[in-house]
Protein backbone atom coordinates (compact mmCIF):
# COMPACT_ATOMS: atom_id res chain seq x y z
CA UNK A 1 0.00 0.00 0.00
CA UNK A 2 1.79 3.30 -0.90
CA UNK A 3 0.13 6.34 0.38
CA UNK A 4 0.94 9.99 -2.22
CA UNK A 5 0.28 13.40 -0.40
CA UNK A 6 -0.52 16.86 -2.55
CA UNK A 7 -1.80 19.79 -1.47
CA UNK A 8 -5.83 20.36 -2.46
CA UNK A 9 -6.94 22.26 -5.73
CA UNK A 10 -8.90 24.63 -4.11
CA UNK A 11 -12.50 25.57 -4.10
CA UNK A 12 -12.19 23.11 -7.21
CA UNK A 13 -11.79 19.79 -4.90
CA UNK A 14 -13.32 21.44 -2.30
CA UNK A 15 -16.12 18.91 -2.75
CA UNK A 16 -13.76 16.19 -2.55
CA UNK A 17 -12.51 17.78 0.88
CA UNK A 18 -16.26 17.73 2.25
CA UNK A 19 -16.71 14.10 1.50
CA UNK A 20 -13.92 12.74 3.09
CA UNK A 21 -14.62 14.67 5.89
CA UNK A 22 -18.41 13.74 6.49
CA UNK A 23 -17.31 9.66 5.99
CA UNK A 24 -15.28 9.51 8.67
CA UNK A 25 -17.56 11.30 11.19
CA UNK A 26 -20.33 9.02 11.86
CA UNK A 27 -21.78 11.01 14.66
CA UNK A 28 -24.09 14.69 14.68
CA UNK A 29 -26.05 16.53 12.11
CA UNK A 30 -24.45 15.70 8.73
CA UNK A 31 -26.65 19.01 7.84
CA UNK A 32 -24.83 21.29 9.76
CA UNK A 33 -21.48 19.48 9.40
CA UNK A 34 -22.00 20.70 5.97
CA UNK A 35 -22.91 24.26 6.84
CA UNK A 36 -19.99 23.98 9.32
CA UNK A 37 -17.50 23.07 6.34
CA UNK A 38 -18.72 26.14 3.77
CA UNK A 39 -18.58 28.86 6.66
CA UNK A 40 -14.94 27.64 7.80
CA UNK A 41 -13.78 27.32 4.54
CA UNK A 42 -15.55 30.28 2.77
CA UNK A 43 -15.53 32.91 4.84
CA UNK A 44 -12.78 32.93 6.91
CA UNK A 45 -11.33 36.41 7.54
CA UNK A 46 -7.33 35.65 7.32
CA UNK A 47 -7.45 34.22 4.18
CA UNK A 48 -8.68 30.81 2.63
CA UNK A 49 -7.75 27.58 4.46
CA UNK A 50 -5.35 25.19 2.61
CA UNK A 51 -6.00 21.86 2.18
CA UNK A 52 -4.02 18.59 1.79
CA UNK A 53 -5.04 15.19 0.25
CA UNK A 54 -4.01 11.24 0.75
CA UNK A 55 -4.25 9.25 -2.09
CA UNK A 56 -3.85 5.67 -2.30
CA UNK A 57 -1.69 5.07 -5.41
CA UNK A 58 -3.55 1.61 -6.47
CA UNK A 59 -6.66 2.73 -6.59
CA UNK A 60 -6.27 6.78 -7.07
CA UNK A 61 -8.80 7.26 -4.11
CA UNK A 62 -8.46 10.06 -1.73
CA UNK A 63 -8.41 8.13 1.64
CA UNK A 64 -7.46 11.18 3.94
CA UNK A 65 -7.07 15.06 3.99
CA UNK A 66 -6.33 17.66 6.55
CA UNK A 67 -7.07 21.53 6.80
CA UNK A 68 -4.84 24.22 7.63
CA UNK A 69 -6.92 27.10 9.02
CA UNK A 70 -5.50 31.01 8.82
CA UNK A 71 -5.59 32.53 12.33
CA UNK A 72 -4.20 36.17 13.10
CA UNK A 73 -2.18 36.12 16.60
CA UNK A 74 -0.66 38.70 18.40
CA UNK A 75 2.77 37.92 19.61
CA UNK A 76 4.55 40.13 21.87
CA UNK A 77 2.21 42.86 19.85
CA UNK A 78 2.78 42.35 16.60
CA UNK A 79 0.28 40.84 14.29
CA UNK A 80 1.50 37.61 13.01
CA UNK A 81 -0.45 35.05 10.64
CA UNK A 82 -0.11 31.70 11.31
CA UNK A 83 -1.99 28.33 10.99
CA UNK A 84 -4.69 26.32 12.97
CA UNK A 85 -4.63 22.59 11.94
CA UNK A 86 -7.75 20.73 11.87
CA UNK A 87 -10.08 18.79 10.17
CA UNK A 88 -7.53 15.49 9.64
CA UNK A 89 -9.92 12.62 8.43
CA UNK A 90 -8.78 9.13 7.29
CA UNK A 91 -10.74 6.09 6.01
CA UNK A 92 -10.92 3.66 8.49
CA UNK A 93 -9.19 0.67 6.54
CA UNK A 94 -6.12 3.07 6.31
CA UNK A 95 -6.12 4.31 9.91
CA UNK A 96 -2.15 3.64 10.40
CA UNK A 97 -0.01 5.83 11.82
CA UNK A 98 1.73 5.81 8.36
CA UNK A 99 -1.11 8.53 5.99
CA UNK A 100 -1.40 10.66 8.86
CA UNK A 101 2.07 11.56 9.33
CA UNK A 102 2.47 11.76 5.52
CA UNK A 103 -0.66 14.79 5.50
CA UNK A 104 0.62 16.79 8.70
CA UNK A 105 3.93 16.68 7.59
CA UNK A 106 3.32 18.12 4.46
CA UNK A 107 1.85 21.05 6.46
CA UNK A 108 4.71 21.12 8.31
CA UNK A 109 6.86 21.61 5.83
CA UNK A 110 5.59 24.41 4.77
CA UNK A 111 6.29 26.28 7.74
CA UNK A 112 9.63 25.28 7.29
CA UNK A 113 10.02 26.69 4.07
CA UNK A 114 8.74 30.00 5.43
CA UNK A 115 5.18 29.71 3.85
CA UNK A 116 3.20 30.52 6.75
CA UNK A 117 4.90 31.78 10.29
CA UNK A 118 3.93 28.93 12.42
CA UNK A 119 1.20 26.30 13.15
CA UNK A 120 -0.77 25.16 16.07
CA UNK A 121 -3.10 22.21 16.59
CA UNK A 122 -4.90 20.51 19.42
CA UNK A 123 -4.56 16.76 18.62
CA UNK A 124 -6.22 14.26 20.91
CA UNK A 125 -5.54 10.30 21.31
CA UNK A 126 -2.99 9.24 18.55
CA UNK A 127 -2.27 12.58 16.43
CA UNK A 128 -1.00 14.06 19.26
CA UNK A 129 2.12 10.79 18.76
CA UNK A 130 1.63 11.57 15.40
CA UNK A 131 2.76 15.39 15.42
CA UNK A 132 5.50 14.39 17.82
CA UNK A 133 6.99 11.98 15.74
CA UNK A 134 7.29 14.90 12.62
CA UNK A 135 8.47 17.87 15.38
CA UNK A 136 5.92 19.60 16.90
CA UNK A 137 5.99 20.51 20.68
CA UNK A 138 3.57 19.62 22.77
CA UNK A 139 3.31 23.09 24.91
CA UNK A 140 0.32 21.86 27.45
CA UNK A 141 -3.12 20.53 27.85
CA UNK A 142 -6.33 22.73 27.13
CA UNK A 143 -8.45 20.24 29.84
CA UNK A 144 -12.36 20.18 30.65
CA UNK A 145 -12.74 21.83 33.57
CA UNK A 146 -15.97 22.79 35.52
CA UNK A 147 -18.59 23.53 38.27
CA UNK A 148 -21.56 22.46 40.01
CA UNK A 149 -24.20 25.15 40.02
CA UNK A 150 -27.82 23.12 40.64
CA UNK A 151 -27.80 19.59 41.93
CA UNK A 152 -31.05 18.67 40.44
CA UNK A 153 -29.56 16.36 37.39
CA UNK A 154 -27.00 14.15 40.29
CA UNK A 155 -30.10 13.66 42.63
CA UNK A 156 -32.29 12.47 39.81
CA UNK A 157 -29.71 9.85 38.94
CA UNK A 158 -28.98 9.14 42.39
CA UNK A 159 -32.44 8.44 43.26
CA UNK A 160 -34.36 7.98 39.83
CA UNK A 161 -37.40 9.24 41.37
CA UNK A 162 -38.16 12.91 39.98
CA UNK A 163 -40.54 13.87 42.38
CA UNK A 164 -38.27 12.95 45.35
CA UNK A 165 -35.42 14.51 43.12
CA UNK A 166 -36.93 17.94 42.73
CA UNK A 167 -37.70 18.24 46.35
CA UNK A 168 -34.13 17.28 47.39
CA UNK A 169 -32.54 20.03 45.19
CA UNK A 170 -34.99 22.48 46.59
CA UNK A 171 -33.53 21.88 49.97
CA UNK A 172 -30.11 21.84 48.60
CA UNK A 173 -29.67 24.25 45.98
CA UNK A 174 -29.53 26.96 48.37
CA UNK A 175 -26.27 25.82 50.00
CA UNK A 176 -24.63 25.99 46.57
CA UNK A 177 -25.35 29.51 46.35
CA UNK A 178 -23.40 30.12 49.25
CA UNK A 179 -20.13 29.01 47.58
CA UNK A 180 -17.22 31.69 48.86
CA UNK A 181 -17.60 33.47 44.99
CA UNK A 182 -21.29 33.99 45.17
CA UNK A 183 -21.00 36.58 47.95
CA UNK A 184 -18.26 38.88 45.60
CA UNK A 185 -20.31 40.83 43.37
CA UNK A 186 -17.50 43.01 41.90
CA UNK A 187 -18.90 46.49 42.51
CA UNK A 188 -21.30 48.57 40.25
CA UNK A 189 -21.40 46.37 36.92
CA UNK A 190 -24.09 45.45 34.93
CA UNK A 191 -24.50 42.22 32.46
CA UNK A 192 -26.40 42.23 29.44
CA UNK A 193 -27.61 38.74 27.77
CA UNK A 194 -27.98 38.83 24.23
CA UNK A 195 -28.27 35.76 21.65
CA UNK A 196 -26.24 36.02 18.12
CA UNK A 197 -25.47 39.38 18.72
CA UNK A 198 -23.45 41.34 16.17
CA UNK A 199 -20.44 42.38 17.82
CA UNK A 200 -18.86 46.13 17.30
CA UNK A 201 -16.39 48.82 18.12
CA UNK A 202 -16.22 48.50 21.75
CA UNK A 203 -15.08 44.84 21.57
CA UNK A 204 -12.37 46.14 19.49
CA UNK A 205 -11.45 48.68 22.19
CA UNK A 206 -11.36 45.50 25.03
CA UNK A 207 -9.11 43.75 22.61
CA UNK A 208 -7.16 46.33 22.44
CA UNK A 209 -6.73 47.35 26.12
CA UNK A 210 -6.22 43.77 27.30
CA UNK A 211 -4.09 41.78 24.24
CA UNK A 212 -0.84 44.57 25.70
CA UNK A 213 -1.06 41.78 28.70
CA UNK A 214 -0.74 38.64 27.11
CA UNK A 215 2.43 37.70 25.52
CA UNK A 216 1.11 35.43 23.24
CA UNK A 217 -2.95 36.01 22.30
CA UNK A 218 -5.63 35.27 18.91
CA UNK A 219 -6.82 38.52 17.55
CA UNK A 220 -10.51 38.55 19.29
CA UNK A 221 -11.90 41.67 17.43
CA UNK A 222 -14.98 42.63 16.41
CA UNK A 223 -14.60 40.93 12.97
CA UNK A 224 -13.07 37.53 14.08
CA UNK A 225 -15.56 37.46 16.99
CA UNK A 226 -18.37 38.09 14.34
CA UNK A 227 -17.50 35.32 12.04
CA UNK A 228 -16.21 32.89 14.94
CA UNK A 229 -19.98 33.37 16.87
CA UNK A 230 -22.28 35.59 15.48
CA UNK A 231 -21.90 33.54 12.27
CA UNK A 232 -21.18 30.24 12.89
CA UNK A 233 -24.03 27.65 12.39
CA UNK A 234 -22.41 25.34 15.44
CA UNK A 235 -23.39 28.45 18.07
CA UNK A 236 -26.55 29.60 16.73
CA UNK A 237 -27.76 29.21 20.64
CA UNK A 238 -24.83 30.88 21.95
CA UNK A 239 -25.76 33.34 24.49
CA UNK A 240 -23.14 37.01 24.96
CA UNK A 241 -22.60 37.81 28.24
CA UNK A 242 -21.46 41.43 27.91
CA UNK A 243 -20.07 43.24 31.47
CA UNK A 244 -20.70 46.71 31.43
CA UNK A 245 -19.47 49.26 34.06
CA UNK A 246 -17.80 52.69 34.27
CA UNK A 247 -19.24 53.77 30.72
CA UNK A 248 -17.75 51.02 28.87
CA UNK A 249 -17.88 47.35 27.97
CA UNK A 250 -15.19 45.50 30.65
CA UNK A 251 -15.65 41.83 29.51
CA UNK A 252 -17.54 39.31 27.58
CA UNK A 253 -18.58 35.49 28.07
CA UNK A 254 -20.06 33.16 24.94
CA UNK A 255 -21.45 30.55 26.51
CA UNK A 256 -23.69 27.25 25.22
CA UNK A 257 -26.34 26.41 26.90
CA UNK A 258 -27.49 22.75 26.09
CA UNK A 259 -31.22 22.18 28.60
CA UNK A 260 -28.79 21.81 32.14
CA UNK A 261 -25.66 21.90 30.64
CA UNK A 262 -23.63 24.93 29.89
CA UNK A 263 -19.98 25.39 28.50
CA UNK A 264 -18.17 29.09 27.71
CA UNK A 265 -16.62 29.10 24.57
CA UNK A 266 -14.67 31.91 25.01
CA UNK A 267 -14.40 35.15 27.36
CA UNK A 268 -12.43 38.36 27.79
CA UNK A 269 -12.02 40.73 30.48
CA UNK A 270 -10.01 43.95 30.90
CA UNK A 271 -9.43 44.66 34.81
CA UNK A 272 -8.79 43.41 37.99
CA UNK A 273 -9.96 40.09 40.06
CA UNK A 274 -12.94 41.80 41.30
CA UNK A 275 -13.89 42.41 37.36
CA UNK A 276 -13.52 38.56 36.86
CA UNK A 277 -15.71 38.28 40.06
CA UNK A 278 -18.11 40.52 38.54
CA UNK A 279 -18.52 38.56 34.93
CA UNK A 280 -18.70 34.88 37.05
CA UNK A 281 -20.85 35.57 39.32
CA UNK A 282 -23.95 37.12 37.05
CA UNK A 283 -22.80 34.36 34.42
CA UNK A 284 -23.39 31.89 37.42
CA UNK A 285 -25.94 33.37 38.73
CA UNK A 286 -28.36 33.54 35.45
CA UNK A 287 -27.27 29.95 34.66
CA UNK A 288 -28.51 28.86 37.76
CA UNK A 289 -31.75 30.78 38.56
CA UNK A 290 -32.84 28.82 34.26
CA UNK A 291 -31.79 25.20 35.84
CA UNK A 292 -28.50 24.93 34.60
CA UNK A 293 -26.91 22.07 36.49
CA UNK A 294 -23.08 22.21 35.75
CA UNK A 295 -20.74 24.80 33.61
CA UNK A 296 -17.78 23.82 32.02
CA UNK A 297 -14.80 25.72 30.44
CA UNK A 298 -11.98 24.19 28.52
CA UNK A 299 -8.65 25.76 29.82
CA UNK A 300 -4.98 25.46 30.69
CA UNK A 301 -4.02 24.89 34.23
CA UNK A 302 -3.04 28.67 34.70
CA UNK A 303 -5.51 30.28 33.74
CA UNK A 304 -6.50 32.74 36.51
CA UNK A 305 -10.29 32.42 35.46
CA UNK A 306 -10.57 29.13 36.19
CA UNK A 307 -9.40 28.97 39.76
CA UNK A 308 -11.98 32.54 40.06
CA UNK A 309 -14.93 30.29 38.73
CA UNK A 310 -13.93 27.16 41.36
CA UNK A 311 -14.85 29.54 44.04
CA UNK A 312 -18.35 29.56 42.59
CA UNK A 313 -19.58 25.91 43.22
CA UNK A 314 -18.16 22.71 43.50
CA UNK A 315 -15.25 21.79 41.18
CA UNK A 316 -14.50 18.93 38.72
CA UNK A 317 -12.58 17.79 35.76
CA UNK A 318 -12.95 15.49 33.21
CA UNK A 319 -11.21 13.55 30.69
CA UNK A 320 -12.28 15.49 27.47
CA UNK A 321 -9.14 17.06 27.06
CA UNK A 322 -6.80 17.98 24.31
CA UNK A 323 -2.88 18.99 23.88
CA UNK A 324 -1.78 21.84 23.01
CA UNK A 325 1.09 21.80 19.86
CA UNK A 326 3.08 24.40 18.20
CA UNK A 327 5.73 24.17 15.27
CA UNK A 328 7.54 27.13 14.64
CA UNK A 329 10.63 27.99 13.27
CA UNK A 330 12.01 29.27 16.23
CA UNK A 331 13.36 32.68 14.90
CA UNK A 332 12.67 35.44 16.21
CA UNK A 333 9.51 36.48 18.06
CA UNK A 334 7.34 33.11 16.96
CA UNK A 335 9.82 31.39 19.56
CA UNK A 336 7.69 32.49 21.99
CA UNK A 337 4.62 30.45 20.82
CA UNK A 338 7.10 27.38 22.47
CA UNK A 339 5.97 28.31 25.93
CA UNK A 340 2.06 28.00 27.24
CA UNK A 341 2.54 30.17 29.83
CA UNK A 342 2.56 33.36 27.34
CA UNK A 343 -0.41 32.32 25.30
CA UNK A 344 -3.94 33.15 26.44
CA UNK A 345 -6.23 30.30 25.08
CA UNK A 346 -9.66 29.37 25.38
CA UNK A 347 -12.08 26.92 23.07
CA UNK A 348 -12.27 29.56 20.56
CA UNK A 349 -8.82 29.43 19.75
CA UNK A 350 -9.68 25.32 18.61
CA UNK A 351 -10.47 24.49 14.96
CA UNK A 352 -14.22 24.22 15.06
Amino acid sequence: MTIDVREAELPAEREILLDTLVRNRDHGDMALRRQRFQWSHSTNPYGTPRAWLAVDRASGRVIGATTAFPRQVLVHGRATLGWNGGDTSIDREFRTLGPAVKLRRAVKQCVDRGEMAFLYSFPVDRMRAVLEQIGHVVIGELARHGIVVRIDRFLGRATGRPKLARCLAGMTNPFLSMWPGNWRRGGEFEVVVENRRRFDRQYDDLFERVAARHPVITVRDARFLNWRFADNPLHAGALTFSLNGGGRLCGYAIVDVNEDRARVIDFLVDGSAETQYALWSRVTGWLRRRGVCTLTMHATEREPAMRILRSFGPAFRDGTNASITVHTRGEGPCGALLDEQNWFMTQADRDV
